[in-house]
């Protein structure tokens, strides 16, 4: 926000040089005997006061972003710009909306904040104060709310999310947030064939390569041939000090054979992956398992993961720059990563409920070793 706010007094800097330049400008006469033109120096200073004011009441007229309490409740929210965090800033927003509960973009807000910290049906409550106020009709905040409905696994919600997605599929059949969470909703009901056919549309779209990517990588490991596309390559993760561990290539393909070898590159991170002995008799031998590294606190692709299985727990894994996902995006590009591993009963590497998760954080610069005990099941 800092930045875009100098952004802004730049331009309006620039359109004052643009306008007070030729006014206060002595142009010389153009004929024998003609007088030379005056500056216009009153004129120059009624521009330069009202310009700016001008500029930023229309500004305020047209922008649907909410400057009344909402930019103080957020202040913080820059990492570490203020000595704040997102934590705090979040409450503070909450704060604000318990004072002012018919700010829609307010709760919109804190519905997204939620979501960036990983509190999805937290997120649902937040969305459904925005989706009241608004009356249910803006299908921005419908299409949000079946989001935070599909990651939280509200199986009670569920119902209404697929009715927000398919009635947002009928209004636009290329509605790109509408395709990706039909998919993973088609998915997690084992509706196979409605998840390859809304996938496939969306990569028909020409989304960004990163969503691109991972789209190809769920298709071929639902069947899908994908035109110009290698079949996936099976990789394993090895015990650390057994060789290099696998790639990001490893999230579309089975277990078993033929692993391609990552070494290891720029950043590094040894993660030591147990699980807690309560959970022990809910593994099943042969079992996926994602040990992934995310931007902590920033949903998306994750910027590096490997897949085992549960047969090699417990292991430590090596997840660094050559297993990035994104060509530019990896480990070196941020500051502190969310690694998390994560037992997937379905095989796949879009979370549902019931899997078992444990999860941990690093820090660039910190000892390369962290260890995760999955210790949790999904709601």
């Amino acid at each position: 926000m800092t930045t875009f706010l100098i952004l802004c007094a730049v331009m309006i800097v620039a359109a004052l040089v643009l306008v007070l330049v030729p006014l206060l400008r002595r142009d010389p006469a153009t004929m024998p005997g003609q007088p030379e033109r005056p500056r216009s120096v009153p004129a120059a200073v009624a521009v330069m006061v009202t310009l700016p004011l001008a500029a930023s009441a229309l500004y305020g007229l047209v922008s649907n972003w909410p400057w009344e309490g909402t930019a103080a409740a957020l202040a913080g929210a820059g990492h570490g710009e203020d000595g704040g965090s997102m934590d705090e800033a979040t409450a503070a927003l909450a704060e604000r909306l318990r004072k002012n509960p018919a700010d829609l973009e307010g709760w919109r807000m804190l519905g997204r904040s939620y979501l960036m910290t990983g509190r999805p049906a937290e997120a649902i409550e937040a969305y459904e104060r925005a989706s009241s106020i608004a009356g249910a009709k803006d299908l921005g905040i419908e299409l949000d709310l079946a989001e935070a409905v599909v990651l939280a696994g509200d199986a009670g919600r569920m119902p209404r999310a697929k009715s927000i997605l398919d009635g947002a599929l009928e209004a636009d059949a290329s509605n790109q947030k509408a395709l990706w969470y039909a998919g993973l909703l088609a998915l997690r009901a084992d509706d196979v064939e409605t998840a390859k056919a809304r996938w496939g549309r969306l990569l028909e779209a020409n989304p960004p390569e990163e969503i691109r990517r991972i789209l190809v990588n769920q298709l071929q490991q639902l069947g899908v041939e994908v035109p110009g596309e290698a079949p996936p390559a099976m990789v394993a993760a090895a015990p650390a000090g057994a060789g290099p561990v696998g790639g990001m290539g490893g999230m579309g393909g089975g277990g078993g054979g033929g692993a391609v070898a990552a070494e290891p590159a720029g950043r590094t991170v040894r993660v030591a992956v147990s699980v807690a002995p309560d959970l022990l008799t809910k593994l099943k031998p042969g079992t996926a398992v994602f040990v992934s590294a995310r931007e902590a606190g920033i949903p998306g692709p994750p910027l590096a993961a490997v897949r085992l299985s549960t047969d090699e727990l417990p292991t430590t894994v090596i997840l660094s720059d050559a297993n990035s996902m994104v060509e530019g995006r990896n480990l070196s590009a941020v500051d502190e990563v969310q690694v998390v591993a994560r037992v997937a009963f379905g095989g796949t590497a879009v979370p549902a409920s019931g899997d078992l998760l444990g999860e941990a954080r690093h820090s660039k610069g910190a000892a390369a070793d962290v260890a995760i005990v999955i210790d949790k099941v999904a709601p």
